[in-house]
């Protein structure tokens, strides 16, 4: 595989997509475990979650390297779509589909 053809910028990306698919297959795995053993805490857990960071990323002390307002709003609505998306995949009354893959 020749990787010298990507740009900088490209193979940043790309990397952080990487890290993302990682991340969520772990997430995932450790969701699944503690479905098997506690799946009403495991409701309420994700929901506690989902309102939290809904909330934070509206407040400017929150991940104060995002200064901007509308980042911060597409940030928190972002984290609500995709938080209802997980809910949905795991079966619980609160998740909303999401039509996004990949």
């Amino acid at each position: 595989m020749d990787v010298s053809t990507l740009s900088a910028s490209r193979e940043e990306i790309l990397r952080l997509r990487a890290r993302v698919v990682a991340l969520e297959k772990a997430t995932l795995a450790a969701l699944e475990l503690v479905l098997r053993i506690r799946p009403e805490e495991l409701d309420l857990l994700l929901e506690k979650s989902r309102k939290q960071l809904e909330v934070s990323y509206l407040d400017a002390d929150f991940a104060a390297d995002i200064t901007q307002p509308h980042e911060r709003a597409f940030l928190s609505s972002e984290v609500e779509r995709q938080m209802r998306s997980l809910q949905s995949e795991m079966g619980f009354p609160q998740g909303i589909p999401s039509a996004e893959e990949g």
